[in-house]
C-alpha cells in the first residue's frame, strides 16, 4: 500500500500529469514539451500504470476470483427469484378472477335491495301523509292541526317525494290549511295581545310553536311594532315642521317660537308616551311574560330588552332627525320631555324596560348648557357696574331663577345632580365677582380710626350679599332635601361652604390689624412704672391704664368693625381668633413682666378679670375656647401663688406649659438671672415674634436653659457661692421639664 501511494502521489504531483487529472483541464497540447517528448511521456506514464494495475492483480488474485465466484451465485439466485415472480403474477390473475364475479354478483344484490328500501320509505311517506292528511281534515282544533302540519312540512321537505302525484295532490290541500291556521293564529295573536287575553295568546303562540313558526312571528311582531314606535315619534315630530312652515310667511310670527307651537308640540309628546308608546310597550311586556310562562324553547329570553334597546334607538334616531325648532323646543323643556319618559317606565313597572338616559343624551347636553346660561346671567347682570354691591331683591330673583331650575331636574336623579353642578357653578361665579370686588388695601384693613372707612363699608355688603345668597340658597335647599340625591345636596353644600371662606377672608385683614394692636396695647404693660411699688390690698385693685385701653379698644371694634358682618358663625369663628390671641398675648407678657412685687401680681390677677369680661364681648362663652381658657384661668390663679406652690402644683399635662411657668419664675429672681430676652440682647416684641415662630415646647426649653446656664457660668467667673434663691427651683423643674418632654 506504501507503493502505491507513492506511485499516485508520483503521477499526482508530475506537473505534466497534473493537467490531464484535472476534471476541468482541456485538451490542449503542452506548449512547453515538444510533441515526441509529450508521446514519451505519456507512454511513460501509461507503463507506470500497467505496472501498478498488474501488481495489483497480483497482491488481491485471490479476493478478486471470490468476487468473481459470487457474482456467478448472484445471477443464479436472481434466476431463480424471477421465476417464482411469474408463478406469483399467474396465481394473482386466477384469484382476481375468482373474487370478480362473486363481486358483481354482491353489487347487482345490493342495488336491487337499495331500490327496494327506497321503495319501501317512499310508500310508508305516501301513506303517511295521506293518514295524517286525513287526520289534519278530521280535527277542528288548530293547536293539533298546527303539530299535523308541522310533521306534514317535514315529510314535504323530501326531494324523494317531488314527483309523486298523489303526494303533490295531498301537498297542495295541506297549503290551503296551513295559510287558514296561520291566518286564524295570527289574528288570534293580535286580537290576544291587545286584549291581553292570556289563554288565547298562549293558544296562538302554541299554534305558532306547533308550525314551527314561533321566533319568525315574534321577529316580526317585535319589528311591526318598532316600525309603529317610528311612524308615531316621526308623525308627532314631522307634522310640527310641516306646520312651521306653513306659517313662517312674511309678516306673521313664526309658530316656532309661538306659544301655540310648544302647545301642540307638547300635547304629541305627552299623548305618544303616556298613550301609544306606553301601549305598545305595555303589549311588549304581556309577551314576554307569555313566552315564560309557555316555556317555549328555541326562544330569545329577552325579546322585551331588545324591543326596549331598539326602541330607545328609535328615540333618540327621530328627536336627531327633528328640525331645529322642534329640538330647541325639546331643549328648552328637556325636564319635561325627561319626566315623560321616566313616568312611562315607571306606569310600565317593568325591570326589562331600565331607564337609559343616552337616549336623550343630545337634548340634554344642550339642555344643561342653556340652563347654565339662563342661571348665570343673573349674576353677570348683578356685577355689570363696577362696585355694584348686589340688592336682596337681585339676589331673590337669581333665587326664583334657581329654584325653578332645580325643582324641573328633580324628575331624574341623574339630571338632579347636573343641575346641582350647575347650582353650585353659579354660586362660585358669585363668589369670585364679589372677590373682584373687594376692597384689599391697607384702608381695608386699619382698626384706629372712629368709623368704618367707604372701602370697609363696601366690603362689608358684600359680605352681607354673600351670606344673604347662603341663606337663600340653603332655605331652598332644606326645602328640596326629601327630593334631592345625596350627591347633589353635597355638591350644593360644598359649594355654600367656599361663601364662608370668601367671607372669613374679608374679615381676616381687620382680624390681623385687630390682633396687631392687641399686641401693640398688651406690650405697654412692661412700660408702667408701678409694678414694683404696689402693695397688697385687702380691697379688689383697679386694672391697669394698658388693660382699661385693650378692654375700650375690644368693645370699640367689635361694634364698630365686626357687628355689621350678618354671618354670624364666620364672625364667632374670627372673634374666637381675638380671643385666643388675648390670651396667648397676656399669658406670655404677664409671664415675662420685671420687677414686680405682690402687690403687682395681684392687680395683675385683676386684670386678668377685667380681660374675661371683656373678651364676653366678642366670645359669649369663652370656655368653648376649651385648653386656652384652662390655661387663661389657670395662669390667673398661680400669679398670688410663691415659686415652691408654683412648681409643686405643676404635673405632666398641666394647662400651663412648663416653659411659661419657668419663664414666669424669672420675676421672682434678682436682676443677676437675666430674663431669656435680656440674655439675647432681645426685645420684647423679638421674643414675642420668635415664640410665635417656636411653638414647640423643646425649643422653648432649649432657649430658657441658655438662659440658666450664663447664669451658672456667671457665678461661676464671680467665684461666688451664693445663688439666687429661685435658681435652685428653677433648675430642678428645668430637669423635670426636660424629663417629661422626653
Amino acid at each position: 500500500m506504501g507503493e502505491h501511494s507513492e506511485t499516485i502521489k508520483e503521477i499526482e504531483n508530475d506537473e505534466f500529469y497534473q493537467h490531464y487529472l484535472s476534471s476541468d483541464s482541456k485538451a490542449i497540447l503542452n506548449r512547453t514539451l515538444a510533441f515526441t517528448e509529450q508521446v514519451k511521456k505519456l507512454g511513460e506514464g501509461i507503463e507506470i500504470l500497467n505496472k501498478e494495475l498488474q501488481r495489483q492483480v497480483l497482491e488481491n488474485h485471490d479476493d478478486l476470483l471470490r468476487q468473481a465466484s459470487h457474482a456467478t451465485k448472484l445471477e443464479t439466485v436472481l434466476n431463480i427469484m424471477t421465476t417464482h415472480i411469474q408463478n406469483l403474477f399467474a396465481n394473482a390473475e386466477r384469484l382476481r378472477a375468482q373474487i370478480n364475479e362473486p363481486y358483481e354478483q354482491l353489487e347487482t344484490h345490493t342495488k336491487v335491495l337499495g331500490r327496494l328500501h327506497q321503495a319501501s320509505h317512499i310508500l310508508r311517506q305516501v301513506s303517511r301523509v295521506q293518514q295524517l292528511s286525513k287526520r289534519l281534515s278530521n280535527t277542528n282544533d288548530p293547536i293539533q292541526k298546527a303539530a299535523l302540519l308541522q310533521e306534514l312540512e317535514y315529510l314535504a321537505a323530501d326531494t324523494e317525494l317531488v314527483d309523486i302525484d298523489v303526494v303533490t295532490t295531498e301537498l297542495r290541500n295541506i297549503r290551503i290549511q296551513q295559510q287558514k291556521v296561520i291566518q286564524l293564529a295570527t289574528g288570534s295573536l293580535n286580537q290576544g295581545i291587545v286584549n291581553e287575553n292570556v289563554a288565547q295568546t298562549s293558544t296562538a303562540l302554541q299554534i305558532f310553536t306547533n308550525l314551527g313558526l314561533i321566533e319568525t312571528t315574534i321577529e316580526n311582531l317585535l319589528k311591526q311594532n318598532l316600525d309603529e314606535c317610528r311612524e308615531i315619534l316621526k308623525s308627532a315630530l314631522e307634522i310640527n315642521n310641516v306646520l312651521i312652515k306653513s306659517k313662517n310667511t312674511p309678516g306673521r310670527v313664526q309658530l316656532s317660537s309661538s306659544q301655540g307651537f310648544r302647545s301642540k308640540l307638547w300635547t304629541e309628546i305627552d299623548k305618544i308616551f303616556s298613550d301609544d308608546l306606553f301601549l305598545i310597550c305595555k303589549q311588549v311586556k304581556f309577551i314576554q311574560i307569555t313566552l315564560k310562562d309557555l316555556n317555549v324553547r328555541k326562544i330569545d329570553e329577552h325579546v322585551a330588552l331588545r324591543f326596549w334597546s331598539s326602541l330607545n334607538q328609535v328615540i333618540r334616531e327621530e328627536i336627531e332627525k327633528s328640525s331645529q325648532a322642534v329640538i330647541q323646543a325639546l331643549e328648552e323643556d328637556f325636564a319635561k320631555l325627561l319626566k315623560n319618559y321616566y313616568e312611562m317606565i315607571r306606569r310600565l313597572n317593568y325591570e326589562k324596560f331600565h331607564f337609559d338616559r343616552n337616549v336623550f343624551k343630545i337634548v340634554e347636553n344642550s339642555y344643561l348648557s342653556g340652563s347654565l346660561t339662563k342661571i348665570l346671567d343673573p349674576v353677570q347682570s348683578m356685577f355689570s357696574n363696577e362696585n355694584n354691591i348686589p340688592r336682596h331683591d337681585e339676589i331673590d330673583s337669581l333665587i326664583r331663577v334657581l329654584t325653578s331650575e332645580l325643582s324641573m331636574a328633580l324628575v331624574e336623579e341623574h339630571l338632579s345632580e347636573q343641575m346641582a353642578k350647575n347650582v353650585g357653578k353659579c354660586i362660585k361665579m358669585f363668589a369670585v365677582k364679589t372677590e373682584q370686588q373687594l376692597s384689599t388695601g391697607p384702608e381695608a384693613a386699619q382698626v384706629i380710626g372712629g368709623a368704618p372707612n367707604a372701602s370697609q363699608q363696601k366690603n362689608v355688603q358684600y359680605a352681607n350679599a354673600l351670606y344673604y345668597l347662603q341663606n337663600q340658597v340653603q332655605r331652598m335647599v332644606n326645602n328640596m332635601k326629601d327630593s334631592l340625591t345625596e350627591d347633589g345636596l353635597s355638591i350644593i353644600n360644598q359649594t355654600l361652604e367656599s361663601l364662608n371662606v370668601l367671607t372669613a377672608s374679608i374679615i381676616e385683614p381687620l382680624i390681623v390689624s385687630i390682633c396687631s394692636v392687641i399686641e401693640t396695647i398688651i406690650v405697654t404693660m412692661h412700660l408702667e412704672p408701678d409694678w414694683a411699688k404696689l402693695n397688697v390690698t385687702n380691697k379688689t385693685p383697679s386694672s391697669s391704664p394698658y388693660m382699661k385701653e385693650l378692654a375700650q379698644f375690644l368693645l370699640r371694634v367689635h361694634n364698630t368693625y365686626l357687628q355689621n358682618f350678618h354671618n354670624k358663625t364666620v364672625l364667632s369663628e374670627k372673634c374666637n381668633e381675638i380671643a385666643l390671641r388675648c390670651i396667648e398675648l397676656l399669658v406670655r407678657h404677664s409671664s415675662l413682666l420685671r420687677p414686680i412685687s405682690q402687690g403687682g401680681r395681684q392687680r395683675l390677677q385683676t386684670d386678668y378679670q377685667r380681660l374675661e369680661e371683656s373678651l364676653k364681648v366678642i366670645c359669649p362663652y369663652l370656655p368653648s375656647l376649651g385648653r386656652p381658657y384652662r390655661l387663661f384661668k389657670s395662669m390667673a390663679s398661680l400669679l398670688g401663688q410663691t415659686p415652691e406652690q408654683i412648681v409643686s402644683g405643676q404635673s405632666q399635662g398641666s394647662s400651663v406649659p412648663h416653659s411659661t411657668i419657668l419663664l414666669m419664675l424669672f420675676s421672682f429672681a434678682g436682676e443677676d438671672l437675666a430674663s431669656p430676652h435680656q440674655n439675647t440682647g432681645w426685645s420684647l416684641p423679638k421674643l414675642s415674634a420668635w415664640l410665635d415662630e417656636h411653638p414647640n415646647e423643646s425649643d422653648r426649653l432649649d432657649l430658657i436653659a441658655g438662659a440658666l446656664q450664663k447664669y451658672e457660668s456667671l457665678i461661676r467667673l464671680t467665684n461666688s457661692t451664693n445663688y439666687d434663691p429661685v435658681y435652685p427651683i428653677m433648675s430642678e423643674f428645668l430637669e423635670k421639664a426636660l424629663k417629661d418632654l422626653n
